[in-house]
């Protein structure tokens, strides 16, 4: 056996265990659950399953429930991306400079997103409690009457706001961005008279956009799939998971309840679907505006 076909065999022989779990986990329940969302499966009709065709899709676009949810997820994520991205990297900015007990700063600001998110949403509703919660707690020595939080008027920002608590999940990536900038363009353009806001926006920022945009890409699939935050928000309910009120009734839910709660599980798989095909439309949209405003070391724009 040649030296070449000797590496081969050793570099497939090596990667076969994760290659074999992708194969049974991955692509074969993927593949399986394509075929399901073109028929009438609930869960227990196996033995009578029958072939629907398109019937599931066009129910999705003619579902007003379910274009509502798409909707809401839509404009959730138009605001939440850019802000989550937009604080994550300047907490970033700040934590890249030298600072008495730094990493516990940078400890305290990365926690929020490695918290369970079900730990993470009882804590907010604990918060934004109309009755002893923390919020209308403070409001109340100033003599502000309580605040209905979780009702129909601000629940999409208390939403948001919950969000935005974890926006330092991609600190690290960051960091690690900013640690590759080469302190020599910062002592060029020092050189050339720049302050340091002129440093931080004609060196800094171009040369993180690639991060940037990784980051703003990662945001949007999360953002797309938010489930279990608005359904622990919702107040009132007796257990831990409960059907959100309408203004942040979101797509996945609805997918959700259609799966588990009314067991159309072709319905909801093609639900599922139709969100993979936005988010590869929204992905391939950032992609295609990426080569105005993501820049690379070598000057090029991609």
């Amino acid at each position: 056996m040649s030296i070449k076909r000797k590496r081969a065999a050793e570099f497939y022989l090596f990667i076969s265990p994760w290659f074999v779990v992708f194969i049974l986990l991955g692509l074969i329940p993927l593949l399986w659950g394509l075929y399901l969302s073109f028929t009438d499966y609930s869960g227990y009709n196996y033995a009578t399953l029958r072939f629907v065709g398109w019937l599931n899709y066009k129910d999705v676009f003619t579902d007003p429930d379910a274009m509502a949810a798409l909707r809401r997820t839509l404009i959730i994520t138009v605001i939440n991306v850019p802000l989550g991205t937009f604080i994550g990297f300047m907490l970033a900015v700040l934590l890249n400079n030298r600072l008495k007990g730094l990493s516990i700063y940078r400890t305290i600001f990365y926690l929020p997103s490695i918290i369970p998110v079900v730990a993470t949403g009882l804590m907010w509703k604990s918060i934004y409690a109309k009755q002893g919660g923390l919020l209308n707690n403070l409001l109340g020595l100033l003599h502000i009457h309580p605040v209905d939080w979780l009702g129909y008027d601000l629940s999409v920002s208390s939403l948001i706001i919950m969000l935005l608590w974890g926006a330092g999940g991609g600190l690290m990536i960051y960091l690690a961005g900013l640690k590759g900038v080469p302190q020599s363009l910062y002592e060029a353009a020092a050189i050339d008279g720049a302050k340091t806001v002129q440093k931080f926006r004609y060196v800094t920022v171009p040369l993180m956009t690639p991060v940037l945009f990784f980051n703003v890409i990662m945001g949007i699939i999360a953002s797309l799939q938010i489930l279990v935050q608005p359904m622990l928000l919702t107040p009132g309910n007796n257990g831990l998971i409960s059907e959100p009120i309408q203004p942040i009734y979101l797509y996945m839910v609805h997918a959700w309840l259609q799966i588990f709660d009314f067991q159309r599980f072709g319905y909801g798989l093609a639900m599922l679907w139709v969100l993979f095909v936005v988010v590869l439309i929204l992905s391939l949209i950032v992609f295609q505006t990426s080569k105005y405003w993501v820049y690379y070391e070598s000057g090029e724009e991609r």
